[in-house]
């Protein structure tokens, strides 16, 4: 059955309120930002989740949304390894040059730069081997281009979000990141179960390779 029109409407207002307070995920700006000396890029892996806290306002409204206790992050994506720079791929919103926000692909150190993150983090999953790990980045690597699910819906993967997008590449390889972490919002136009990143960086079996 179709949705009314007045139905579609109160959905399409729910997530364009989630939109407002979701992720770094959000739209950090890049200028004047400063690359970070201490990451340490020689320890990273393939399929390595790499964590943010952003700068900006939305950023920091996630983290008072996230009722998740000790760090918390706001968004997420995964280390992958091309022509011998590592870069990270996420699904982000604001960032596009034409609009339209899709998973990108970008180096490593953009995305950890000064005006994007506060503190960040890289966590790989120690019951996957590398092989694996590999095959779960190049999973990710192949939905550059995808659109950004701004309707926050978990379990359809034709659009993703940051946490939909390494959930979903590491459950191609047979591994569930969230493991049962899921976060109820009920907020005044929408009402519903989101993943965080910090549900993700929760799970046990993720160990931390470096953080700042």
């Amino acid at each position: 059955m179709r949705k009314s029109r007045f139905t579609t409407a109160m959905a399409l207002m729910s997530m364009a309120l989630l939109w407002i307070i979701m992720p770094s995920c959000l739209r950090d700006k890049d200028a004047g930002g400063k690359v970070r000396h201490d990451l340490q890029l020689n320890e990273l892996r393939d399929g390595d989740l790499l964590f943010r806290c952003g700068t900006s306002a939305e950023s920091q409204a996630v983290v008072s949304l996230d009722k998740n206790k000790g760090t918390v992050y706001s968004h997420v994506g995964m280390a992958i390894k091309e022509g011998g720079t590592w870069m990270v791929v996420h699904a982000v919103p604001g960032e596009s040059s034409d609009g339209i926000d899709r998973v990108k692909i970008e180096p490593v150190d953009t995305f950890f730069l000064t005006t994007r993150a506060v503190k960040g983090a890289a966590m790989r999953l120690s019951q996957c081997d590398a092989v694996a790990a590999r095959k779960a980045a190049q999973w990710a690597r192949a939905q550059c281009g995808v659109e950004f699910d701004d309707r926050y819906e978990w379990y359809d993967h034709s659009r993703l979000y940051c946490t939909e997008l390494v959930q979903a590449a590491y459950e191609s390889v047979g591994f569930d990141l969230a493991s049962g972490h899921v976060s109820h919002v009920d907020l005044p136009l929408f009402t519903g179960d989101i993943v965080f990143p910090t549900d993700i960086a929760s799970n046990d079996s993720l160990t931390t390779v470096f953080s700042f």
